[in-house]
């Protein structure tokens, strides 16, 4: 199978909690001239560039994700080299096409996740 075009979406970094995600946003924010992104009950966006995570559930530092054309023809080309999809990470559109899903993989102390 021909690899699938992959682009860099945003970079996930583990925090421990609330307050260190505001601290590292703002950081961030300041350091790159970005605007502070989206926030919710899990993340804090710097720009579209980083995704201060409010917890370290998910990686070692945190997570690189995958913008894809196709998330099920890239979890399928990865399944090929022996790496799964974590099912309970799968997102699917309302047609039941997977549209996001973790990787069982660590790069770098990095989880990886697939995204449209």
């Amino acid at each position: 199978m021909r690899p699938p075009q992959f682009q860099l979406k945003h970079i996930g970094i583990n925090t421990p909690d609330g307050a260190a995600a505001e601290k590292l946003t703002c950081e961030l924010c300041e350091l790159f001239s970005l605007q502070r992104g989206d926030e919710n009950g899990t993340h804090i966006f710097a720009g579209s560039l980083f995704e201060v995570m409010k917890h370290e559930q998910i990686g070692t530092h945190g997570h690189i994700a995958l913008q894809t054309e196709d998330v099920e023809k890239a979890a399928a080309y990865f399944r090929e080299k022996g790496i799964s999809v974590q099912e309970h990470t799968v997102r699917r559109d309302e047609l039941g096409k997977i549209i996001f899903a973790y990787l069982d993989l660590e790069i770098g102390g990095f989880a990886v996740h697939l995204t449209r």
